[in-house]
């Protein structure tokens, strides 16, 4: 029986590093990728496990280096340049507050009280087109939002936001 090529990265041949002008860096058998883009293939169920590398070609297309199975496999340098880049690309600060909500046009608009990673609390405005696809329960509790400009927003658990949060937020929960 034949078997499947994944393009799982052989972890044994695997060197992420911190390249210049900010970008992580990948070696790998033998090639050296100077500038790589790291990607989550499944960012909601497993943000550390199943991560693609890969360079930018002409245009907007990417030609994928590989797979990296799960992060905790990396020596721990080379995991925090992963994490790092990762937390970057994927940047979703929580929602602490609901603080209004219109519906004009097709959009919804929000200003939010949020948090960032490093404990910084401050308040945001965002638009958001189709709500039924860019406001989704991730669990019971957990809730992701996308706004126009591709930023995410996240309530980590709704048992946590206050009652007028919860009402100016539940009609879009689904």
């Amino acid at each position: 029986m034949d078997t499947m090529d994944l393009g799982i990265l052989d972890i044994n041949e695997t060197e992420f590093y911190n390249g210049s002008g900010g970008f992580a860096g990948l070696r790998y058998k033998g090639e050296d990728y100077p500038h790589i883009v790291l990607r989550r293939i499944m960012p909601m169920k497993h943000p550390f496990h199943y991560i693609s590398a890969a360079i930018a070609t002409d245009g907007n297309d990417f030609k994928e280096i590989g797979i990296l199975n799960a992060v905790d496999d990396l020596p721990p340098a080379q995991r925090e340049i992963v994490i790092t880049e990762l937390e970057n690309r994927y940047y979703s600060p929580e929602v602490l507050e609901v603080v209004s909500v219109q519906d004009k046009l097709g959009y919804v608009y929000m200003e939010l009280r949020l948090k960032n990673k490093k404990g910084i609390e401050y308040r945001k405005n965002c638009a958001i087109k189709d709500v039924s696809r860019n406001i989704r329960m991730l669990s019971d509790t957990r809730v992701i939002i996308f706004d126009v400009d591709g930023n995410r927003y996240i309530v980590e658990d709704l048992k946590r936001l206050s009652r007028q949060s919860l009402r100016k937020l539940d009609a879009y929960l689904f």
